[in-house]
């Protein structure tokens, strides 16, 4: 059976569906609760055919929304959901046509309780609320930033604004995209982070994620007490324990950087009590041993880091820099060659890993 016929099978398959449990489109708020409640029986084609807005269908095929859905929601059937909240944001004057809600949810899978919470707008369409769905834009463009592509990042998160210009997350991810872009003068790195992380803190406050990005700029300005309040503004609604791992190693680099080493062993713990499989936090327990000069520990816990997958390419980077560093002063000097050389690959203009090279070449020859 080939595929038209099979999707025109489905389309009336979801018509009969949906007379016997009809859904309002006119209101939003039942549309969310709606769509939520199909996310967990993993009813993609009726999500497809029947919640996402027409502009949203224009990037993303049934099949591609398919796969990208299945492996988001690769678990949802052993999922009981337990409690569900829904909250409503003020209505935006100017954009009537546009709703926006969080979705604070609270489910077990087996004995593991979970708490999430989702951003959702949605657009009017002839009378009907549909979900602006972009996550295909979105997993383009974080692929892109990964790959430390940032201008190519940011033109996909600028076209994902067109679709959506109330998604803090797109916002969020567009200050990253600057905050990571090396190529950029200091005005125009400064204004696009700031700019970027204040309209998404704005649009949704009690996201953590950008608090994170906030406290990120502090370090890089070198305010690391504005750092330490934003990343525990953003513990205060962080709803779920694998990113709360993330702050806590990220407040460990913040202690780091104030000398404060006794708090920053206290958060490097609690991130590893959470998660000890990611690179990350691996990563951040050996910048600890290496600003107190432990190489022999903090070469331990880099090579740990690079056991587990890849970092985006500059925290990868700055690991190869790391780990090559406290090979050089454990005078390991070719595998502190080798590793300089991967970091440069990373970044052939990073000053800091072209002097450590001449450094690390010059004891090794």
């Amino acid at each position: 059976m080939n595929t038209k016929r099979i999707h025109v099978i489905m389309s009336i398959i979801i018509v009969i569906i949906s007379s016997c449990n009809r859904t309002d489109f006119s209101s939003p708020e039942e549309v969310i609760k709606k769509y939520r409640d199909l996310t967990y029986k993993d009813e993609h084609d009726i999500l497809y055919d029947l919640y996402i807005s027409s502009k949203s269908k224009e990037f993303v095929t049934k099949d591609e929304f398919y796969k990208l859905r299945n492996v988001h929601d690769s678990l949802t059937k052993s999922i009981k959901l337990i409690k569900r909240e829904i909250f409503g944001f003020d209505v935006d004057i100017n954009n009537p046509t546009y709703r926006r809600f969080r979705v604070d949810e609270i489910s077990v899978l087996k004995k593991d309780t979970t708490y999430k919470r989702f951003y959702y707008s949605l657009i009017n369409e002839n009378g009907k609320w549909k979900i602006i769905w972009t996550d295909t834009l979105l997993d383009f463009a974080i692929r892109k930033h990964t790959d430390g592509n940032y201008s190519e990042a940011r033109k996909t998160l600028m076209k994902i604004l067109e679709i959506d210009p109330f998604s803090g997350i797109t916002y969020n991810q567009l200050a990253w995209s600057y905050y990571r872009d090396k190529s950029l003068s200091m005005t125009e790195w400064e204004n696009g982070v700031v700019k970027n992380a204040k309209y998404a803190t704005n649009l949704e406050k009690t996201n953590h994620l950008h608090y994170n990005i906030l406290a990120a700029y502090y370090s890089a300005i070198g305010n690391h007490d504005l750092a330490i309040q934003n990343l525990e503004r953003g513990l205060n609604y962080c709803p779920d324990k694998e990113q709360k791992a993330i702050l806590y190693s990220n407040l460990v680099t913040s202690y780091v950087a104030n000398n404060n080493y006794s708090k920053a062993e206290y958060y490097v713990k609690k991130s590893m009590k959470i998660n000890d499989k990611e690179a990350f936090i691996w990563y951040i327990y050996g910048n600890l041993m290496q600003s107190q000069s432990k190489f022999k520990k903090a070469i331990k816990y880099f090579e740990k880091a690079l056991e587990y997958n890849k970092m985006e390419s500059s925290l990868q980077g700055n690991l190869y820099y790391s780990y090559a560093y406290c090979c050089f002063k454990d005078k390991r000097y070719n595998k502190a060659l080798k590793y300089i050389n991967m970091a440069l690959d990373t970044d052939p203009s990073n000053k800091s890993y072209q002097r450590l090279y001449s450094l690390v070449n010059k004891c090794n020859s």
